[in-house]
């Protein structure tokens, strides 16, 4: 398959990283754009956030000990 398309993703974290590789698969271009200077949050847990069962703030990677 031939387009003109492109795609660009955003996020380069492990489901990024396979739709890029998907959409390459299917002949579309893909561009994976990723920014590790953010805060550190827990990957595993970031889906129930978007899921509303937890804030935000509890996926939140800290350097401080917990008490």
């Amino acid at each position: 398959m031939t387009s003109n398309t492109r795609v660009v993703v955003t996020g380069a974290g492990l489901a990024g990283v396979r739709l890029a590789r998907r959409h390459g698969e299917s002949g579309l271009s893909a561009v994976l754009v990723g920014d590790a200077e953010r805060t550190p949050y827990d990957r595993v847990l970031l889906t129930e956030v978007l899921a509303g069962r937890y804030a935000p703030e509890v996926i939140a990677l800290t350097m401080e000990a917990p008490e």
